[in-house]
């Protein structure tokens, strides 16, 4: 109320109190006659309104020339760039010849064109003028063109041609696109051709092993060259002598300082630090990196060793692709501190069901198994990790061999003494005794594997390498956990339509023989071509092939599956499951260890599923007939139980007029 007795200040001295600052003028807002400029009251000053004001007409942009000049801009630029770049590929003096060969290698690549080897012959003409096939090597358009050349070629321009890259080998094995030209030289070269490529390479070896393309090619030639190329390519780890120059008495590496104790310490060093700069660059999964690898653990004291296996426990799970490999890999993990070992075991934890279904890596896996002390942790981090696989496993040759050996480790029917052997010498780097390790893992996964068994009997007994598995695995479950198994495989073998596969023996496939001789190879792919051309002669085949100049440029083509190879997975060659050899084998595998359980559950199940119609069928089939023999000569009880059985549906006179000789061996057997 005291302040509303005092007058209100009026708009002129509100005015007249007001500070009276001002902003210096800037160079943007200063005219022509030093005063400031509004430039947004402006209404027709240049740029802000008429042709170049795009928001002169209310605030909204014109649509019109500035658009149609923008979009003119732009297709010229775009035109000018593609000239530009004409002209840089024209001033490369190899751009007329490139040209040319390029429309000759359109018709060589098609697969109607006849007499390719006459094309090619001219083109290497074209293209042999100085160093221009280097130089046509290494580019991403040409270097397939080199590729078609040297599949096509005869074999004496073949061998010329590989002549001229011979010099260039080491830069073209670490070039993005030349390198695939090395592996057609590989591929289609002959013999003396493959060695001079690596007498070309030899002195780069250890560099090359270091580089993430070339790597890939020296695998390749280790793996397929001959003994004395492969010490020639290890000894270049050694030192830096035999890169120059190399020593035929040098076999491995303890030789090089077999006659000169004093050298052993730099010669170790040397291949420590070759091996630690590959491992950097995680290249070790190379054949020859392997074998090296491997050499110098059996050579090194023990301070080296734990260095180099701290480096390369991360790196486990690249080493298993070799026995070499593998061979390191489980001396890496014997003379690993307890840290260690928990580290390379996750480190292959999202590896397990490729490692136990390798070739290779399953032994690395059995070993780990057999030398751990730690029995729960090993089921937690393996078999955990593979029970959701186990049938995968068991389909698998080498996946069968970890899972017997969980349930049946070191017995003899299973794996050979020499392996069994390598194996138990892991158990001099373990606390606990050997039989109380192998029973608590068995105690531990004996109930899983029998539910598997129980969910799905048929595939236990779906083909004999899977049965034989199953019979070792009830050889050595014990109590509810067998009769569970038992119980639900006995009705799959009484049931009348029980057939197993007869699949091939595993490997069979990769064992056959294939044409060594290069031109051979040729002449049977393209008989093979012509062939499916003529069966499917109401799809002609086209013009060109993009199949062939992918596999030129070095990628994989997608193959669709073919009819006929659906059909043959789908409808594989099956047999009557008791007529089959190796079940056969397999089921009385399974009566003899069945005495050593109480009741012998599986035989009583057996007599008990037995229908009137499926026991008649038994007994005009031999080996049937050897089974029951079998059921029956051990127990008096199941004796008792198929005589009954025989008399209650009254086959007694169909058994005595079967003229086999088991048949003969079941009636003198059943007879009072």
């Amino acid at each position: 109320m005291l302040n509303s007795d005092k007058p209100k200040p009026t708009a002129a001295a509100k005015s007249e109190n007001k500070p009276t600052t001002k902003k210096p003028p800037t160079k943007n807002n200063v005219g022509a006659k030093g005063k400031p400029v509004n430039k947004f009251k402006t209404a027709g000053k240049r740029g802000y309104e008429g042709k170049n004001n795009k928001f002169a007409a209310g605030g909204k942009p014109q649509a019109g020339q500035n658009e149609v000049s923008e979009k003119q801009d732009w297709t010229k630029f775009k035109q000018e760039k593609k000239e530009l770049k004409l002209k840089r590929k024209s001033n490369r003096d190899t751009y007329e010849v490139t040209q040319e060969v390029k429309k000759i290698y359109e018709q060589v690549k098609c697969r109607r064109t006849q007499n390719k080897d006459k094309l090619v012959e001219q083109m290497y003409k074209i293209l042999n003028v100085g160093d221009t096939i280097s130089k046509v090597a290494k580019a991403h358009d040409t270097a397939r063109v080199l590729q078609c050349m040297l599949k096509h070629a005869t074999p004496a321009l073949r061998a010329e041609l590989s002549d001229k890259l011979m010099a260039h080998a080491v830069e073209m094995c670490q070039s993005k696109y030349a390198h695939f030209c090395v592996q057609r030289m590989l591929k289609y070269g002959s013999p003396a051709t493959k060695g001079k490529l690596v007498d070309a390479l030899l002195g780069n070896v250890v560099r090359l092993s270091g580089h993430n393309i070339a790597s890939k090619i020296l695998d390749h030639i280790y793996l397929n060259g001959t003994e004395k190329q492969r010490r020639y390519m290890r000894q270049e780890f050694y030192s830096d002598l035999y890169k120059k120059s190399k020593d035929d008495d040098v076999h491995t590496l303890s030789d090089t300082y077999k006659d000169a104790a004093n050298m052993k310490a730099s010669i170790m060093g040397a291949v420590k630090a070759n091996l630690d700069h590959i491992a950097n660059k995680n290249l070790v999964d190379n054949s020859l990196v392997h074998a090296v690898i491997l050499e110098f653990m059996q050579a090194t004291d023990e301070e080296k060793l734990e260095e180099t296996v701290t480096a390369l426990a991360p790196l486990i799970p690249h080493m298993l692709t070799t026995k070499d490999g593998t061979e390191a890999a489980i001396i890496c993990f014997y003379r690993s501190t307890p840290k260690n070992r928990r580290a390379i075991i996750k480190n292959i934890k999202e590896h397990l069901l490729k490692i136990a279904i390798h070739e290779h890596g399953h032994v690395f896996l059995i070993a780990l198994l057999n030398a751990l002390d730690d029995t729960k942790a090993t089921k937690k981090a393996i078999y955990d990790h593979l029970h959701g696989d186990l049938k995968t496993l068991v389909a698998n040759q080498y996946g069968r061999r970890v899972v017997q050996w969980l349930v049946a480790p070191g017995d003899t029917t299973c794996f050979h003494p020499g392996f069994i052997k390598t194996i138990e010498q892991g158990l001099a780097y373990g606390k606990k005794e050997k039989q109380a390790r192998r029973q608590e893992i068995l105690e531990q996964i004996e109930a899983p594997i029998a539910q598997t068994i129980a969910e799905d009997p048929a595939f236990w007994l779906s083909n004999s390498h899977i049965g034989l598995v199953t019979a070792d695995i009830l050889n050595h479950i014990t109590g509810e956990k067998y009769i569970k198994a038992v119980t639900a495989l006995a009705p799959v073998v009484t049931a009348a339509d029980w057939r197993v596969s007869t699949l091939p023996t595993e490997g069979a496939a990769q064992n056959k023989k294939k044409p060594h001789d290069v031109e051979a190879y040729i002449a049977e792919a393209t008989k093979e071509r012509k062939n499916k051309n003529q069966i499917n002669a109401g799809a002609p085949p086209p013009v060109s092939s993009d199949e062939e100049s992918d596999s030129e440029e070095g990628t994989t083509p997608a193959k669709k599956p073919k009819e006929d190879e659906a059909k043959a997975a789908l409808e594989l060659p099956t047999v009557v499951g008791i007529e089959d050899a190796g079940m056969h084998h397999v089921l009385k595998k399974i009566i003899k260890n069945d005495q050593k359980h109480e009741a012998a559950p599986f035989g009583t199940q057996l007599l008990q599923h037995l229908s009137s119609d499926v026991l008649k069928s038994w007994l005009g089939i031999n080996r049937a007939c050897y089974v029951l023999v079998k059921l029956v000569e051990d127990s008096p009880a199941q004796l008792n139980s198929c005589r009954a059985l025989i008399e209650e549906h009254e086959l007694g006179e169909v058994l005595l007029s079967e003229k086999s000789s088991g048949a003969k061996m079941l009636a003198s057997k059943l007879k009072k």
